[in-house]
């Protein structure tokens, strides 16, 4: 006699595979070239001047890995250093206004000068927000960004730090 479980068994990899891309987000759509301005709420905006611009450039984009460089004040392109642990964790799907599909954190460094804290995350309407955070209260940037259609990252720097 044969047993009806055991013709079912070759169907659960492929059931499994199906399951597992189907929860898979499709973040290709944000590989190239964003560029926005800093929030204008004194509480995201500390330490940037009023209108201060941001540019990234996405070179690739995986679940758990950000390749990302920033263009900061008056420098050029920086890497984003994500914490790859972060991404691995429930942190990489922390939950914020708007519900990003996927949000980073990492760093960047400009030379000669501390860290910043960088938090990018990413929302299925093509946008990006990056957070930019100093210290306790030197500075918090929060900036909206959208995608210009360029290839190459911008060179030059337009972000402005307050005096």
């Amino acid at each position: 006699m044969r047993d009806p479980h055991r013709a079912s068994r070759p169907l659960l990899p492929l059931l499994a595979a199906v399951l597992a891309l189907a929860a898979c987000e499709d973040l290709g759509q944000f590989k190239g070239d964003w560029e926005g301005t800093v929030s204008t709420d004194p509480h995201h905006n500390v330490g940037f001047f009023p209108g201060a611009r941001l540019q990234a450039h996405v070179a690739a984009v995986r679940r758990a890995d950000l390749a990302l460089e920033l263009t900061l004040p008056g420098r050029g392109p920086l890497p984003f250093t994500p914490i790859q642990h972060a991404a691995d964790d429930v942190l990489g799907d922390m939950r914020m206004d708007g519900e990003p599909l996927r949000t980073y954190l990492g760093f960047v460094t400009p030379v000669a000068e501390p860290s910043f804290l960088t938090v990018v995350s990413l929302f299925a309407e093509d946008r990006l927000e990056v957070r930019l955070i100093r210290g306790a209260n030197d500075a918090y940037g929060v900036f909206y960004l959208t995608k210009t259609g360029s290839t190459a990252a911008g060179a030059s720097a337009l972000v402005g730090r307050r005096p």
